[in-house]
This record gives structure tokens, sequence and C-alpha cells, in this order.
């Protein structure tokens, strides 16, 4: 495409990238609050990272880069590591040339920070998808490996309707875990310090967050409590999910725990609390094949989308 333009993000730009955005990646449109949230009040945004392609004052093209200027819990800065949590280029701008410069031009931005590794598009706190949509955006994840990135990982989100969900096949399982002094239920709000210090020490790192946000909502009264299933053992937490709407997650059990049927009463009691609350679907952005099969098909959740993690080495 001859006459087009790559440069930094400017404020007038919104309404165009939005439009841009919602073309280029359909099942994965943002609105203006979505925007504002996960990307102009991201501790980590600078405008000039991210990029635009321009071409007769019609926004053609973009390219959503980040590294770390904030320190993340548990994870500290990542010295050596980048994201691109969007890139996309308009239908009938595509083979043109745009995707190339916009790419090229994330790859100088994050060699000139002296980072090593760029990843798509696994970055916390605000990533909108775990990858590349490997059936919705198949010539992007074509353009993408032709251009040095490798898949490290295969993600899927799963959906499942719970309006029928039922609790009781699974209640000889929870009674097996109380005769072994295991209680699962719902957290009280006298245990938040518990709950943080067993997601400091026993989950990923951003799994921290997710709670410290969903249990600040709770105490001003915009979630639950409710909203986190604990499973108690002796004054300590070995597992927990928490909620929020019908999205379902984060989850998990501590390694210590695991294969004692605590996760599947965990996930029981957790859907069936959604269920009360009138939620008639369940949905998990990001799970592994394993995890799929063991847990989450028992309680009739199908894979939705499947996604390519992405990363490639800089220098």
């Amino acid at each position: 495409m001859a006459g087009f333009e790559v440069r930094g993000y400017r404020c007038e730009d919104e309404e165009a990238l939005l439009r841009a955005w919602a073309s280029a990646l359909p099942l994965d449109a943002i609105d203006h609050v979505t925007f504002c949230r996960k990307v102009l009040l991201d501790p980590n945004f600078d405008p000039e990272w991210l990029i635009v392609a321009e071409a007769d004052g019609r926004v053609v093209g973009f390219s959503l880069c980040l590294v770390r200027r904030a320190p993340l819990e548990k994870v500290g800065l990542e010295p050596h590591r980048g994201w691109i949590t969007a890139f996309g280029v308009v239908p009938d701008s595509r083979g043109q040339g745009v995707g190339s410069a916009l790419l090229e031009r994330s790859v100088e931005l994050f060699a000139r920070e002296g980072r090593t590794e760029v990843s798509i598009a696994p970055y916390t706190p605000n990533y909108f998808v775990p990858g590349v949509d490997e059936q919705a955006y198949a010539d992007g994840l074509r353009f993408l490996t032709a251009r040095g990135f490798e898949v490290v990982q295969r993600p899927l989100s799963m959906d499942a309707n719970i309006v029928k969900l039922d609790e009781s096949p699974y209640a000889g399982r929870a009674a097996r875990l109380a005769e072994q002094g295991i209680e699962v239920r719902t957290l009280r709000p006298h245990e938040i310090p518990l709950l943080l210090g067993f997601l400091r020490d026993h989950m990923p790192g951003d799994w921290l967050r997710h709670g410290r946000a969903l249990l600040d909502d709770a105490s001003r009264g915009l979630a639950r409590f409710e909203q986190f299933t604990i499973a108690v053992h002796a004054g300590e937490i070995l597992g927990y999910c928490q909620c929020d709407g019908d999205h379902f997650g984060p989850f998990g059990v501590r390694d210590d725990a695991q294969g004692k049927g605590i996760g599947t009463v965990l996930l029981a009691r957790c859907l069936s609390g959604m269920r009360r609350r009138g939620h008639h679907a369940a949905w998990v952005l990001w799970t592994s094949d394993d995890t799929a099969s063991k847990v989450y098909s028992r309680f009739g959740f199908a894979e939705t989308r499947r996604f390519s993690v992405l990363r490639r080495r800089l220098g």
C-alpha cells in the first residue's frame, strides 16, 4: 500500500482505532470502556508503543506493544520480555506491507529496550485473549510464524451450559474429603489473609492480583465473598476457585494436595453457586488439554476456541 504512515497513538485516534480493531479482530472487538481500562490505564502503557498504521486519514492497522515499567507481584519487571497483546490489519489493507511495517516497528521498540523475547499475547495484567485464535485468525498466525514467531503453547477456552447442573454425583467425594478434615465451602471475610497467603505461596504470579481485585470489590459491596470457594484443612487452604459473573477461574489446588478429588468438588460447588445466582453458563478463557479432559469436560465444558501462544527470540 502506497502512502501509509506508521506512528504512535494519538488521543484523537480512539474512534478510528476501535473501528479498525473490530474489523481486523472481529471476535475480539472492544468498546471504549474496555479500551480505557485495559489499555490507557494500564501502568505500562506508552502511547508511542501503541503503533498505528494510517492511510488517507484512516487507521488500517495497529500493534499494541508493552514492556513492564511497573513491577508485578511475584514476577517483578521481567526485563528480558516484551509483549504484543493486540495486532491486526483491516481486511482491505492486507497483503500491502502494512502488517510487516507494524511488526518491524514493534521489534525495533523491543530491541531498543534490550528485550530478548517477545510474546503474543500472555501479558498480565491486561491481556485480551491468550494468543492467536488458530481458526478465526489463521492468516495472521501464518503471517507471524513466517516471521520468526514459534508456537510455545496451545491453550483453549471452554464454555458450559450450567442450567441443569447437578452437584449430587459429587456428594460422595465431598463426604470423603470431610472425613479427612477437608471442608469445601465459600470464603468467610475474616479469612482474607489466609487466601492471599495461599495465592502468594502456591499459585501462579497473576492469580494474587486477580484474587485481591475481586476481594476489593467484595469489600465495597460490588461483589460477594461467596464468589470464592475454598478447600480448608487444619486452618490452611489447599485449593480455591473464584468466579466473576459467568467467568469461572482462576482455579487451582496446591501441588501437595492434588489427587484427592479436591478440584472436582471445588468446581462442582462453585458452578452450583453460579447457577443459584442465576447464571445459565460458565466460561473459562484459558486452560490446557490436560485440565480440560480431566476436570472441565465432566461438567459439560466444551472447547470454544483454540489459541497459539507465540514467542520470538530477539538478537
